[in-house]
């Protein structure tokens, strides 16, 4: 493949952001008979829920690969490249077997009648390629948004589980905590167990409840971390597949809690929270040593609601505010942002504006040097994608050692 057609498959993938997003199967559906069905090559593990599905995959991966398996992950959205999308045994596949299945879908698509699929379907079917040609043993799937319009619905599910449910995409999904829990329960088939974090609200469990009747398995979690409770959710997951639950460290950047050396000798935690429930989630499990908060974040409804979680902690002696680019929805506003977050943090906390993410981590370390603060980066998934783009080509690192989110599968 030459250079050109390379930068032609790229551009005709990236052409389709702006095209809006679509929720419902046909599209989809139709693409896959076109493609020969390449879904039901291998079966998968569904995954939905508003926090946390991410890292739960990631864990599912890491102990199925421990257990002999090659397994397939599907997740978004992508950090740095395209290919974090698509990962094989931990790993995300090479640029070039990535646009070899993109000219495949592209090819499907211009077939007459025209498909005009989405973005998101469209790297959901080059994962869906990836994964039958490279003969995985499983793939761990990941929906978008939702659960039962999603494209990701498609896949031969015989386990589904979802994680937590909370406030998200309230606009799509509906403005209640039910209405949420109703859309994401839709991943469950008949007859395929369905895994789901016990709920602390009554009509969120029975609607779980009533969809999948005798097929639910409610897991309720030892621990308050986060990243622990992952684990064990996936133990359990593992376990009724008949895999061992094999504990090995992730590298699942920007979701477990592994420093970011963007700077030597300084402590830097990025969290990829986005909503109400992660914010609260990943502040309160900080400690009380002095820090400075990063912070920029796509536009949503309800700001406030999602900012309030600031309040918890009194020990941010700095904030500085930025912006972010990339995604469905513009970025907030620095002076809005400014203005909103305010309300919620310490009277005394210093706060200054500066909109490039990377000056804006500079002049972070930079404070956090002369007076030995910690840094706490948050508030979107593209504003830590931006950083670590620029970490990884400031220090010429390698891109795929640093995405491999688990070591290889054991063999004998």
């Amino acid at each position: 493949m030459t250079s050109h057609d390379e930068t032609k498959i790229r551009s005709w993938l990236t052409s389709r952001i702006g095209k809006g997003m679509k929720m419902g199967l046909e599209t989809c559906d139709e693409m896959l008979d076109r493609l020969g069905r390449p879904e039901m090559d291998f079966p998968c593990i569904h995954v939905a829920g508003s926090n946390g599905k991410g890292t739960l995959c990631a864990n599912l991966s890491s102990i199925g690969a421990k257990n002999g398996e090659l397994i397939g992950v599907f997740t978004s959205p992508h950090l740095v490249n395209i290919e974090e999308r698509t990962r094989i045994d931990g790993k995300p596949i090479k640029s070039h077997i990535y646009d070899k299945y993109l000219h495949q879908v592209k090819s499907a698509a211009e077939k007459n009648p025209m498909i005009h699929p989405t973005y998101f379907e469209i790297t959901f079917l080059v994962s869906i390629l990836a994964f039958s040609e490279a003969r995985v043993d499983r793939a761990i799937i990941e929906t978008g948004l939702g659960g039962r319009l999603d494209a990701s619905r498609l896949c031969n599910a015989d386990l589904c589980a979802i994680t937590t449910i909370s406030k998200e995409h309230t606009e799509i999904l509906g403005d209640s905590l039910e209405e949420i829990a109703k859309e994401k329960s839709g991943i469950y088939r008949d007859g395929v167990p369905l895994f789901c974090i016990y709920s602390d609200n009554k009509k969120v469990r029975e609607i779980f409840e009533k969809v999948a009747g005798s097929d639910l398995k409610w897991f309720k979690s030892k621990t308050s971390n986060s990243f622990a409770s992952s684990f064990e959710y996936a133990s359990m997951i593992c376990e009724s597949l008949g895999w061992k639950p094999y504990f090995s460290e992730l590298n699942w950047f920007g979701r477990t809690e592994t420093n970011f050396p963007w700077a030597s000798g300084i402590k830097s935690k990025i969290s990829a929270a986005h909503n109400s429930e992660s914010f609260q989630n990943d502040i309160s499990q900080l400690d009380k040593n002095k820090k400075i908060l990063l912070i920029g974040m796509s536009s949503k409804p309800n700001l406030q609601t999602h900012l309030s979680a600031f309040s918890l902690h009194k020990y941010f002696e700095f904030a500085i505010i930025t912006e972010v680019s990339g995604g469905r929805n513009p970025t907030i506003p620095a002076d809005e942002l400014e203005n909103e977050i305010s309300k919620f943090l310490d009277k005394n906390t210093k706060i200054k504006k500066i909109t490039n993410p990377v000056e804006a981590m500079d002049f972070a370390i930079n404070i956090a040097r002369i007076n030995q603060y910690e840094i706490f980066i948050t508030g979107s998934i593209y504003l830590i994608g931006e950083l670590l783009n620029e970490h990884i080509n400031r220090n010429r690192l390698d891109f795929d050692e640093i995405m491999t989110i688990h070591p290889s599968r054991e063999t004998e």
